[in-house]
């Protein structure tokens, strides 16, 4: 099971939709109902270290790696999830 990371900002539409994607995937599919994700605001925790630099939001950690920065789609978040499992 991977540590799953999701770093983003309150305001953000792209954020916004990865968290829907997210939830809507936890529905979707039993399998993922269950799949642990840490979510960082990095505005309302300034002092976070992400594991490496990133200057777009969304961001996708999974195990401490980059997988995946700014654009995002349904099918890619699923697979993050997915590495979670």
């Amino acid at each position: 099971m991977a540590d799953l990371h999701l770093y983003h900002f309150e305001g953000c539409p792209a954020c916004k939709q990865a968290k829907q994607w997210i939830a809507e995937l936890r529905r979707e599919k039993p399998e993922l109902a269950n799949v642990e994700i840490t979510m960082t605001d990095v505005y309302k925790n300034p002092g976070f270290k992400a594991p490496a630099p990133f200057y777009y939001v969304p961001t996708f950690f999974v195990d401490g790696r980059k997988v995946l920065e700014g654009e995002v789609t349904k099918e890619k978040v699923e697979e993050i999830l997915r590495a979670g499992i």
